[in-house]
């Protein structure tokens, strides 16, 4: 795989309220992956790195279901498989035939929604070297392969080679802190969806001519407390946040449109933007990055945001577009722009979540205070001549 890296430093600078920054955009001149966009699908970060550098002698595939594992082991010429319970006595102890070469292994796995979480923290905690690969990027390896068979084993023999063959991201966890402020996010969002559920069945009830108090008051009581327990989980990431990010969070706040919920996300999610070089690999991990599809002289079809990210952080992001381009003078400047172009409404939307992906990423990033009038103050002044 080839890679050029490519400097920019111009205009893009002045807009994310960056002085002194020069961003490092990553451009893939021979990628199988067409427009797939994640944050290790076509975005590779500079600490990427191959079996080779890491002076290692094998890779140990894993591909993960709920009850079991099944592990393929390859050193370059030959496979071993093997097939273990899913769970902590079972990989612990499968873990130990490798203590002696612990510094000359590698474990690799996809993301499998929540299955490897287990996983790789216990091979993490143990001190083994570990990394996480985008399912994408194996189906598509698997396809320049021409392998057509689809089994788990197989599937584990992939992994292995690939890890083996191309670059890989090592598995760097997030702090206790952000994880704590993730899994409170992910029960406000299952307990917002779930009053919103319980509103429809009670408006659904209120309609039927022979009513049920019982039922109703059933229902009534079931919002209540929803409610309550979302108020609680907001008081703790309010604690979390100033008792751990208490600068990130001012940072955030103090950006127009940017309030409390938006900027926990952001802090939760990113941090301070470690394993992202500019805002267009953020752009990409969310997927508002532009997908366009043309070829030719013929195909001429809509483009539109690639949406293989993350799709909270697409919602969130979409929800906050929505205040920035009331009290966000820069949002609001570019979304008055699009708008009388002719450009359509969703359009400027998408437009404005990526400008504050710029303004977001730029003041986390380089610890920059937001001001709206950046811009301006740095543009030369016209001198009227009479």
């Amino acid at each position: 795989m080839m890679w050029m890296k490519v400097s920019k430093f111009g205009s893009s600078l002045v807009n994310q309220t960056v002085q002194d920054a020069k961003p490092t955009f990553i451009k893939n001149l021979n990628s199988t992956l067409g427009n797939k966009t994640c944050i290790i699908a076509m975005i590779d970060f500079p600490h990427q790195i191959r079996i080779k550098d890491l002076k290692m002698k094998l890779v140990i595939g894993i591909d993960v279901s709920k009850k079991k594992l099944d592990l393929s082991t390859y050193d370059g010429k030959q496979y071993k498989s093997f097939c273990i319970e899913n769970s902590k006595k079972g990989i612990i102890s499968f873990l130990k035939n490798y203590d002696t070469v612990k510094n000359e292994c590698l474990f690799l796995m996809e993301a499998t929604g929540v299955y490897h979480l287990n996983l790789v923290t216990i091979i993490y905690d143990k001190g083994f070297k570990v990394g996480v690969v985008n399912p994408l990027r194996i189906k598509r390896y698997a396809q320049m392969k021409m392998i057509r068979v689809k089994t788990d084993a197989v599937d584990a023999k992939i992994i292995a080679e690939y890890g083996f063959e191309q670059p890989v991201s090592l598995y760097n966890p997030k702090s206790k802190d952000r994880q704590k402020i993730i899994s409170f996010l992910k029960a406000i969002e299952a307990h917002s969806k779930t009053k919103e559920i319980y509103y429809n069945r009670l408006e659904a009830l209120t309609q039927y001519p022979a009513q049920k108090k019982i039922v109703i008051n059933s229902f009534k009581k079931i919002i209540k407390l929803l409610e309550k327990e979302i108020k609680m989980f907001e008081q703790e990431l309010r604690k979390l946040v100033s008792l751990h990010y208490p600068k990130e969070y001012r940072l955030l706040t103090g950006i127009d449109g940017v309030g409390f919920k938006t900027a926990v996300v952001i802090i939760g999610y990113f941090g301070k933007f470690e394993n992202f070089e500019n805002s267009k690999q953020v752009a990409s991990f969310i997927g508002i990055n532009p997908s366009p599809k043309e070829s030719g002289s013929s195909v001429k079809g809509r483009g539109n945001i690639s949406k293989q990210g993350n799709s909270y952080l697409r919602k969130q992001l979409f929800m906050t577009s929505l205040s920035a381009m009331q009290h966000n003078k820069t949002c609001k400047e570019l979304y008055d722009r699009l708008k009388n172009k002719g450009k359509e409404h969703k359009v400027c939307r998408v437009a404005v979540m990526n400008k504050l992906v710029k303004q977001i990423f730029a003041i986390v990033k380089y610890d920059r205070v937001y001001d709206s009038n950046y811009c301006r103050n740095f543009l030369p002044i016209q001198h009227s001549t009479s």
